[in-house]
């Protein structure tokens, strides 16, 4: 499962904020306790930050003691930054948490947090509430452009929407205002799409939304379903009907490269209902 977020100049408390509570909320709720192991011997973290593409990477080992000193770099809108939890030196990450802002061009950033495998199930109810929890948490002071959990994410910074309408990414993140960049399992509208659509109360009464919950910033989490594997067809048709009026125009296309790609097959300006 992944976690997607979008920062640009209108996120609340600036781009950097918005990446300092992202990686500050990873640490807190995903990796909480994961510190205490570090300090053990027993778990593994690699960490690291990158002011421009051409400058030296800045690591910050042990975490438990270089974390302050990652997150003022974080607050100054670093070009790459990274957290890898592993259980064995240099061994497959089971929780990373990146951020980049080049392919979605600065001032914007790109923030992603992905857990691995053994993480936990996507049916079970725990995890899900947990995971929606480390959203609220990373976004609630940001109102960011654009956010999405869940488990048909793309391993890259373009969305469901993105790759099946052909947009390019720089494009979707400079009208993440304007048009919503993507949905999935858990979705985050911006503050000034949300008003569009009625706000938290109507989209609560849309019907298409296990639970939706306002930030203090702005904006709106939208949680289709209890779990991710609850996340149907049928649960996938109603957050399009429920967004439709802040999605993007066109008529998506099946993309062969991409066959995990959740969508309801549609072109949102056109859709009646």
């Amino acid at each position: 499962m992944r976690a997607i977020a979008t920062f640009d100049v209108s996120t609340g408390g600036g781009v950097g904020h918005g990446l300092a509570t992202w990686f500050g909320a990873a640490l807190s709720r995903p990796l909480r306790g994961r510190l205490e192991q570090e300090q053990q011997g027993t778990a593994f973290f690699s960490v690291s930050t990158r002011a421009t593409e051409r400058s030296p990477r800045q690591e910050y080992q042990p975490l438990a003691t270089g974390w302050e000193a990652m997150r003022q770099e974080l607050l100054h809108e670093p070009e790459t930054a990274h957290v890898l939890y592993m259980r064995e030196h240099l061994g497959k990450p089971l929780v990373h948490v990146r951020s980049s802002t080049i392919r979605v061009r600065r001032p914007n950033a790109e923030a992603q947090l992905l857990f691995g495998a053994d993480c936990g199930s996507l049916a079970d109810v725990g995890f899900c509430a947990g995971a929606v929890e480390f959203l609220v948490a990373a976004l609630d002071t940001v109102n960011p452009a654009f956010a999405w959990l869940g488990a048909d994410a793309p391993a890259s910074e373009e969305t469901n929407l993105d790759w099946v309408l052909g947009r390019r990414v720089r494009d979707s993140v400079r009208e993440a205002r304007t048009f919503l960049r993507g949905y999935s399992w858990t979705t985050v509208c911006p503050e000034e799409l949300s008003v569009r659509l009625g706000g938290p109360g109507a989209l609560a009464a849309t019907g298409a939304f296990h639970r939706v919950v306002p930030l203090s910033a702005g904006g709106v989490v939208l949680q289709a379903t209890e779990t991710v594997a609850a996340y149907t067809d049928e649960a996938v048709h109603g957050v399009f009907e429920a967004l439709h009026p802040v999605l993007p125009p066109g008529v998506p296309q099946f993309d062969p490269a991409h066959p995990e790609l959740r969508y309801f097959p549609a072109d949102a300006s056109r859709f009646g209902g």
